[in-house]
């Protein structure tokens, strides 16, 4: 003979959510408030929109990038080391030296940022970045 026990039901406790919201509020609030912002130095650069042979102007720095990590300034190829001296005292004769670069294919876009970082280091402010076809 099975024993039927009656048991009293239960009846389920509510939880209370409202100290469980303060306090993710307040780790909200908090990391907010510890989050530091970061405000990088930049420089302003206006990129072409086609494809344009360089000019041909006297008063105008052209360098051209080549695959290889040299450099063509004004049709001189020259190291990287050159480009920086000769940066320093172009730049120290005339400031408001206007620069070209170009580059050519096969050219990463490591190679040119490191050589807008150069230029920008010397103080170089005119700068025009272009893409050139070049054959040679």
């Amino acid at each position: 003979m099975p024993m039927d026990f009656e048991r009293d039901s239960r009846r389920a406790r509510e939880l209370n959510l409202t100290p469980l919201v303060d306090i993710i509020l307040m780790l909200v609030i908090f990391f907010m408030l510890s989050t530091s912002f970061i405000v990088s130095e930049s420089m302003e650069l206006s990129l072409p929109s086609g494809n344009v042979q360089p000019a041909n102007l006297p008063d105008i720095l052209r360098i051209r990038i080549t695959p290889s990590g040299n450099v063509v300034v004004n049709e001189q190829e020259m190291a990287r080391d050159g480009l920086n001296q000769l940066l320093v005292s172009q730049l120290a004769v005339k400031p408001e030296t206007k620069i070209a670069l170009f580059t050519t294919p096969g050219v990463s876009v490591q190679q040119l940022v490191s050589i807008l970082d150069e230029v920008y280091l010397t103080g170089g402010t005119n700068v025009q970045v272009d893409k050139i076809e070049y054959a040679g």
